[in-house]
C-alpha cells in the first residue's frame, strides 16, 4: 500500500476509533488485537503491530511495548516514548521531530529516511540499527548506544554525540559539522595553527564548515550539495552570528567572503553585517556576484543601495556594476530568471541564485526579501 493510503486509513471513522484505543492503552499489553482486520493489516501476516502512517503528535505513551511494530511513515514529532521497547521495529520515513525517547530501546529496528531533528535520546540503545540517510540535526544523543548500526550518509549536524557509544558504526558520508563531542574534536596538526587563529579572531563556529569543505571552489559554484550544508551548520552553531560574519569579512580574501555570502543567505543579517557586506562591494572583491546575490536575497534596501551604486559610479569596477545592474532589473521588473551576457561576471550570479533556488530549504527561502522568479 501506498503512504498516502496507509496514511489515509486512520482519517476514516474506523481508523479514528481504533487510534483513540490505542492511545488510551498507551501501546502497552494486548493492544495489537485492537487491529485485527484493520485496513492492510492482513499484508504484514502474523505480524498485528500496524502503525503504519498513523498520527501519534504530541501523546504521551512513555514504557510503550512497540517491539516489531511497522511505524513506517508514521508522525511521532513531540511524542513521549520515554523507555519504550522499539526492538525490530521499523521507522523507515517516519517523522521524529522532538521525540521525547530517552532511554528507549530501539536494538536492530530499520528507520531509513527517518528525520529525528531535535528528538531526545539521551541513553536509548540503537545498537544493530540500519539508520542509513537518516537525520539527527540537533539531536539530543548523550549516552545514546549506536554500536555497530549504519549511520551511511546520515545527517548529524550540530548533534550532542558526548559520550555516545560509535563502536563499529557505520558513519560513511555522514555529516557531522558542529557536532558536539566529549572530548572536543580534534584536528590534524597541519590544521590546528588555522584553528587556534579562527577562535582568536572570533568566528569559531565557522571551523568545521571550513574544514569540511575542502576547498572554496564547490562553494564558488555549488558543485556540492553539502557545502551549503556545513555553512547552515555554523550558523546554527553560532551564539552570535553578525559578530563571526563580521570577523570573517576583516580576513579580506574573497574565500572568507564566500562563506560569508553563503551565511547571510541561511542566515540573514543585521544592519551592522549589511553595511559591512556593502563596505565589501565598494572596495571590490572577487567574490561579489556571490555576495551581490547574498544582498539581493537578504538586504530589505537593497533596490535602494544598489541603485545609488550604479547612479554615483561608486562600486568601482565595472563588472561590480554590471552584477549590482543585473540584480537590481530581477529585483524591480523581470519576471523570469534570464540569463544575463555569458562573458560578464553577471552569470557567475546568475548561475549561484540558480543553485541556491534549487538547494536552499523552502522554509529559510520563505525569509528572503526577495524570491527568485524560474529559471528559463
Amino acid at each position: 500500500m501506498r503512504a498516502d493510503v496507509l496514511a489515509a486509513r486512520w482519517n476514516t471513522p474506523d481508523g479514528q476509533r481504533r487510534r483513540a484505543q490505542l492511545i488510551d492503552s498507551g501501546l502497552r499489553g494486548a493492544w495489537r488485537e485492537l487491529l485485527a482486520g484493520f485496513p492492510g493489516t492482513e499484508l504484514l501476516g502474523d505480524n498485528l503491530g500496524d502503525l503504519r502512517g498513523i498520527d501519534l503528535t504530541q501523546e504521551e505513551l512513555p514504557g510503550a511495548d512497540l517491539v516489531r511494530a511497522r511505524l513506517d511513515g508514521a508522525q511521532l514529532d513531540d511524542c513521549g516514548l520515554q523507555d519504550a521497547r522499539l526492538e525490530l521495529a521499523t521507522l523507515s520515513g517516519a517523522s521524529l521531530r522532538q521525540a521525547r525517547m530517552e532511554r528507549a530501546n530501539l536494538t536492530a529496528c530499520v528507520a531509513l529516511d527517518a528525520c529525528w531533528d531535535d528528538a531526545f535520546l539521551e541513553g536509548a540503545v540503537l545498537t544493530a540499527s540500519n539508520l542509513t540517510r537518516a537525520s539527527f540535526r540537533r539531536a539530543h544523543l548523550r549516552d545514546a548506544r549506536f554500536d555497530r548500526a549504519s549511520l551511511f550518509k546520515a545527517d548529524l549536524r550540530n548533534a550532542d554525540l558526548r559520550d555516545t557509544g560509535l563502536f563499529l558504526c557505520d558513519l560513511e558520508d555522514a555529516l557531522l559539522t558542529c557536532a558536539t563531542f566529549d572530548p572536543p574534536r580534534a584536528y590534524p596538526y597541519r590544521h590546528r595553527s588555522f584553528v587556534r587563529e579562527a577562535r582568536r579572531a572570533g568566528y569559531p563556529s565557522f571551523v568545521d564548515p571550513i574544514m569540511m569543505l575542502l576547498g572554496f571552489g564547490g562553494l564558488l559554484a555549488l558543485t556540492n550539495r553539502n557545502d551549503l550544508k556545513h555553512i547552515e551548520a555554523g550558523v546554527e552553531a553560532s551564539s552570535d552570528l553578525d559578530s563571526e560574519l563580521v570577523a570573517l569579512l576583516k580576513e579580506r580574501n574573497w574565500r572568507t567572503v564566500m562563506v560569508v555570502a553563503a551565511a547571510v543567505v541561511l542566515g540573514g543579517a543585521n544592519a551592522r553585517t549589511l553595511s559591512a557586506l556593502w563596505e565589501v562591494v565598494d572596495q571590490g572583491n572577487w567574490a561579489h556576484p556571490q555576495l551581490t546575490v547574498a544582498l539581493l536575497l537578504r538586504d530589505a534596501d537593497f533596490e535602494n543601495q544598489a541603485r545609488a551604486r550604479t547612479k554615483s559610479g561608486s562600486s568601482g569596477r565595472s563588472d561590480t556594476r554590471a552584477c549590482l545592474e543585473w540584480a537590481l532589473h530581477l529585483r524591480t521588473t523581470a519576471t523570469r530568471l534570464e540569463k544575463p551576457d555569458q562573458r560578464g561576471k553577471a552569470i557567475h550570479a546568475h548561475r549561484w541564485l540558480v543553485a541556491l533556488r534549487e538547494q536552499v530549504d523552502a522554509r529559510i527561502q520563505a525569509q528572503w526579501h526577495y524570491t527568485p522568479p524560474a529559471p528559463e
